[in-house]
């Protein structure tokens, strides 16, 4: 009787290290940015600047003993930073975009700073709607403030 008591103490206590999870980016933000080491296909990520496809993610696996988070995606993409957009290819009517005016970067309804910027990195396949609000019509609505660029506005699936 001890020694099955001994093997299911033993067991209960490895098999609860790891375990997996639903990918819900505030939800892992939330909980687990601040201890947990991250990565995405094997290679080093901060999620704090990486919006990823959900429809993408094969499994996201905590493992409680080393602090890390691993996630696999089902094929790999390739991540857009901002600095590497060419906006001109984006839009369908106004053509020399200057990033530089680019005023205000909003992504699902969560306002990026200017040292978030240029870390930024998307899964084209995570879009869901782009937007870009030119500094007239910014100035046009009744708002608090002028701006001196446009915002995008950016939704994820």
């Amino acid at each position: 009787m001890r020694i099955f008591l001994l093997l299911l103490i033993l067991t209960l206590t490895f098999s609860c290290a790891t375990r997996n999870i639903k990918y819900d980016r505030n939800k892992i933000l939330k909980k687990y940015s601040a201890e947990y080491k991250m990565f995405v296909d094997n290679e080093k990520m901060d999620l704090e600047t990486v919006y990823l496809d959900k429809d993408n993610i094969e499994n996201i696996r905590i493992d409680k003993r080393t602090k890390e988070l691993k996630i696999t995606q089902f094929k790999p993409t390739e991540l857009f930073e901002m600095k590497d957009w060419n906006l001109d290819s984006l839009s369908a009517g106004r053509r020399g975009w200057d990033k530089k005016k680019i005023e205000l970067i909003i992504i699902d309804g969560i306002p990026m700073v200017d040292s978030l910027k240029q870390k930024i990195k998307i899964d084209p396949n995570a879009i869901k709607n782009f937007t870009i609000l030119s500094q007239e019509k910014m100035n046009n609505m009744t708002l608090c403030r002028g701006y001196d660029g446009d915002v995008i506005l950016i939704t994820t699936k």
